[in-house]
């Protein structure tokens, strides 16, 4: 689980935040921008929670203890408006919005703000942007609206020039270490991590959870980095029997370490976690060779040549480039 005291925002940013939303002064339509998985959600529902709170110490907004908290906690706060959405549905419609619109055009059942928390804005249809245009423009006293996007760019310039916009970062890798610390995972673990996460803490935390590609990734160190000569091929193409369906993250995994290998290479650097001792000895040149067969077999698999096929082409190309980096 992500820190509440962490997120893509400068420290100095989401502490400006938090304090606005303390003193009362918070904005009336705030859009926290950025990649997926960088914390916006977290920072969004932690704003929402401290505005709803109700415990005598502002300081301490959001307490965890009132009664206001713990309704939010349950999903019961009659003052929190999320937008309904059905299951299987990708964007965000308009029926929604307008749900969420009369809602607010009747009296509140009890005091104290109100919170429109709107996740994903940038699902919104054209029209849903369009329905909550003029309500945006002229909020209610105590009314907030707080939303999230991966991508401005789905979002029209004039719900844009409505909100305040706090534009988050992807995490550096000593934050991103210091979070994934916390989990108790080893510093081999946590590297791979950050190297896959791209500052994304969220897909860090998805894919530590994800056994299947943990799995998958183990498979592809035994049957492409193990390889010594040709006649090496047949007892490593077995692993990937019955793989097909899992080809495409084979060759992403294949791939994004053969290049993290080639980047290494490139700069002279020796500090990279290797698959097989046998690859540490692997000249650019030949990385460079194997990466044009990734391609290729990219290619192929969208040709729908079979995967034992392309698999086993791959293989080959592998064997004569280690045969040579062994001489």
């Amino acid at each position: 689980m992500i820190s509440q005291a962490n997120s893509g925002l400068p420290v100095n940013a989401e502490n400006a935040l938090k304090k606005e939303m303390r003193s009362g002064r918070f904005s009336h339509a705030l859009l926290l921008s950025g990649q997926k998985g960088i914390g916006k959600r977290t920072l969004a529902t932690h704003l929402a929670k401290g505005l709803l709170c109700q415990h005598e110490d502002p300081a301490l907004h959001p307490c965890g203890i009132c009664r206001s908290c713990k309704r939010f906690e349950n999903g019961t706060h009659s003052n929190l408006l999320l937008p309904q959405v059905k299951s299987g549905d990708k964007s965000i419609k308009i029926e929604a919005i307008r749900n969420i619109l009369d809602e607010l055009s009747h009296h509140s059942l009890e005091s104290g703000a109100r919170v429109v928390l709107l996740a994903n804005a940038d699902r919104m249809t054209p029209q849903a942007q369009n329905c909550l245009l003029k309500t945006l423009e002229e909020a209610a006293d105590r009314t907030h609206f707080i939303l999230t996007c991966d991508s401005e760019r789905s979002i029209l310039p004039t719900i844009l020039s409505r909100c305040r916009i706090e534009r988050m970062q992807p995490w550096d890798d000593e934050r991103m270490a210091q979070e994934l610390r916390k989990t108790g995972l080893d510093r081999a673990r946590i590297d791979e991590l950050i190297r896959l996460s791209e500052g994304s803490i969220g897909r860090a935390m998805a894919i530590q959870e994800d056994s299947a590609y943990w799995t998958a990734r183990e498979n592809v160190q035994k049957a492409f980095f193990t390889i010594r000569k040709p006649g090496d091929i047949p007892q490593r193409l077995s692993l990937l029997k019955d793989k097909k369906d899992d080809s495409s993250q084979y060759l992403d995994i294949l791939e994004t370490t053969v290049s993290r290998y080639l980047h290494a290479r490139m700069l002279g650097s020796e500090d990279i976690q290797s698959p097989s001792p046998l690859w540490d000895k692997a000249p650019a040149a030949s990385l460079r060779r194997i990466l044009d067969a990734i391609l290729s077999a990219r290619r192929l698999r969208a040709a729908n040549v079979g995967w034992q096929s392309v698999a086993e082409q791959l293989m080959q190309i592998i064997s004569e480039e280690t045969v040579k980096w062994q001489q």
